[in-house]
């Protein structure tokens, strides 16, 4: 009986430490402030939402290096915006910057009914800094941030 009460005391312990070894450790990130604007085309009505995502440019290495991976994503106006954003260092390197024009007001990029959702893409050439300044021309319909980056040779 003392065995069956020691291990049922002992086993949450147990169970405990093996959660906690389990567990993600923390990923280093740097402040970074990205002062920016967003440019649409004359003639094109700005009043909807913009989508801007930033992305490291590549991320990993060797045979399972690749460009374009996810940092986070925020809600902005056409013109000048700032966010200040965690980078996560040992992540991914350089910075791409995202942006799409919500022209109907629906939250999806394109779909086959409306396909006039512009995007643009810039990378972010000083990089890694404390704060940067961006530039986004939204310049092409439905195009995802891999259709502009990496860049066709």
């Amino acid at each position: 009986m003392k065995n069956r009460q020691r291990h049922a005391r002992i086993a949450p312990v147990l169970l405990c430490l093996i959660v906690a070894a389990c567990g993600e450790t923390e990923v280093p990130t740097m402040p970074v402030t990205v002062n920016g604007s967003v440019i649409a085309p004359a003639g094109v009505d700005t009043d909807g939402t913009v989508y801007v995502s930033l992305y490291h440019a590549w991320a990993l290495q060797g045979d399972l290096r690749h460009p374009v991976q996810f940092i986070s994503s925020h809600e902005v106006a056409v013109g000048p915006f700032s966010l200040d954003i965690e980078y996560p260092v040992e992540k991914g390197e350089g910075l791409l910057v995202y942006a799409w024009l919500d022209n109907d007001g629906d939250g999806v990029s394109c779909t086959p009914e409306d396909r006039n959702d512009l995007a643009g893409l810039t990378e972010v050439d000083a990089f890694p800094a404390e704060q940067v300044t961006v530039e986004v021309q939204l310049t092409a319909p439905c195009a995802g941030p891999d259709w502009f980056y990496p860049p066709a040779p």
